[in-house]
């Protein structure tokens, strides 16, 4: 449709189609402005469009475009072979074809609900593919913010488990022991993610050949496991524990102080990882919520997702500790620290998940996909593109492998408009005389025609990689 309205801005549209079906004026006006937002965003030739792209956008049968006029593929030679492709090399002018789609559907407005773009502009990308989108951005420096807040929430953490150990031990209080843990797995995980980030860096070696992308991942989900297990656990069963042997408190006034300055630590390292994530979210023009559940950078969002789970530790163990004293009963106490192993639970939960659907393989955004293979189908080189593949391989780093039927005639045509002198290969023809020489005639050649296509299939990978610099690995193979 965007190039059907591209030809329509030569002449002025009309306000009725060829079948008598009237189109508003507002409505061209908005296809007009459509078609010129998003030129730069599919390839056509010129104002027509190829069968299986008409059949996917315009939610058309074959059947529907049986009886509209259609043109052949243009060529490098601009001449076309009788057995070419039809599927792939058959052209219909996008008004006809616009056209024929509003008289199937009855109105613009069926039209539009069945029409299936197969590059959607900006503002029409989900929140996920805006991210991939920002990501390609930040390939060079991606890792530094990230690196920088962990190493902040490691120094703060450290302070503030050993003032929560001490405070425990003196006053002998659940909650605050809790909190303790909570603290000392916050500890250990900003260490294990530093790794992490200090090994995705790394360069692909012969063990590694797509890299160590995945490390970032791979150590968010140890951090993960790490506070669902002992973050947890202990401090349920700590908890659980008092309530089946109550002790008597010991004075809470240490348990107060550790309280507070654990609250000044853990906000300062809440802080830092939040105006990190909320600047990068608003770069990539999408909420908070939606950066976060993304998974685009999973150190980050560990250290978000911790801090934030501190800061409602130590407010809910503050209130646990002063309802125990005012109460004089270790029941409260005792309460709050299972509450406190519920919440690490939940983030440890939603740590694991996020980050798991990341190890498995998760594919890129489907319009993103859809872009690389409507490219691919309306290369001259090419017959039809098949078992699609495109998988994320790290924060930054994608891998794209397909398929390809190559058209060999079209392989063969460019090497000889290219590469021979066609009178001089004429003369060479005309000297075989037995079948010897004609052996070494379809050799020489067959090796060059078989170079020609690898010099495609480098030309095909290079065009995906300038369009989608976070796909590092293209896997074209040739059926």
């Amino acid at each position: 449709m965007f190039a059907m309205v591209r030809c329509l801005s030569s002449d002025p549209p009309s306000t009725t189609s060829q079948d008598g079906i009237p189109i508003s004026k507002r409505k061209m006006k908005k296809l007009f402005k459509v078609a010129q937002l998003s030129k730069k965003s599919r390839s056509y030739e010129n104002d027509k469009i190829d069968k299986l792209s008409a059949m996917a956008e315009f939610g058309l049968k074959e059947s529907d475009l049986e009886d509209l006029p259609s043109h052949s593929k243009p060529t490098i030679s601009h001449s076309h072979h009788q057995n070419m492709n039809k599927n792939s090399h058959q052209l219909y002018a996008l008004t006809e074809v616009y056209h024929k789609a509003l008289k199937v559907h009855g109105s613009s407005e069926a039209l539009e609900a069945h029409r299936r773009p197969l590059v959607a502009m900006r503002k029409e990308l989900t929140d996920a593919e805006r991210m991939r989108m920002r990501m390609r951005v930040e390939t060079t420096n991606q890792h530094k913010g990230a690196d920088r807040v962990v190493a902040i929430a490691f120094t703060l953490n450290l302070c503030d488990m050993a003032m929560k150990f001490t405070a425990a031990y003196l006053t002998g209080s659940k909650s605050l022991f809790a909190e303790a843990i909570h603290s000392a797995m916050d500890t250990c995980n900003q260490l294990i993610l530093l790794l992490g980030i200090r090994y995705s860096a790394k360069n692909p070696d012969l063990l590694f050949p797509y890299g160590y992308g995945n490390m970032r991942y791979v150590t968010s989900l140890i951090s993960g496991c790490g506070i669902m297990a002992f973050g947890c656990g202990l401090s349920m069963y700590h908890g659980i524990s008092g309530l089946l042997h109550p002790e008597p408190l010991e004075p809470l006034t240490y348990a107060y102080y550790a309280l507070f300055m654990s609250l000044c630590f853990q906000g300062a390292s809440a802080i830092t990882a939040y105006r990190e994530v909320f600047a990068k979210a608003r770069k990539a023009k999408i909420s908070l919520w939606n950066y976060v559940r993304t998974s685009a950078d999973p150190s980050l969002n560990v250290v978000l997702l911790e801090d934030t789970a501190a800061v409602t530790g130590v407010g809910i163990a503050l209130c646990a500790i002063s309802l125990s004293s005012f109460l004089n009963s270790p029941i409260p106490d005792c309460c709050g620290s299972i509450v406190i192993g519920a919440l690490l639970g939940t983030v440890a939960s939603f740590i694991i998940r996020t980050n798991a659907a990341h190890l498995v393989g998760r594919s890129l955004p489907q319009r993103i996909t859809d872009d690389i293979v409507a490219r691919l189908n309306n290369d001259p080189m090419i017959r039809s593109v098949h078992d699609v593949k495109a998988t994320c391989l790290g924060v930054e780093q994608s891998r794209f492998k397909a398929e390809l039927d190559f058209d060999g005639r079209m392989i063969t045509r460019a090497y000889l408009q290219e590469a021979v002198h066609l009178p001089a290969l004429l003369n060479e023809v005309k000297q075989i005389e037995n079948e010897d020489e004609l052996v070494v005639f379809m050799e020489n050649h067959g090796e060059k025609v078989i170079d020609r296509l690898g010099d495609e299939i480098d030309r095909i990978e290079g065009e995906i990689t300038k369009k989608h610099p976070d796909i590092r690995h293209v896997d074209l193979e040739a059926l």
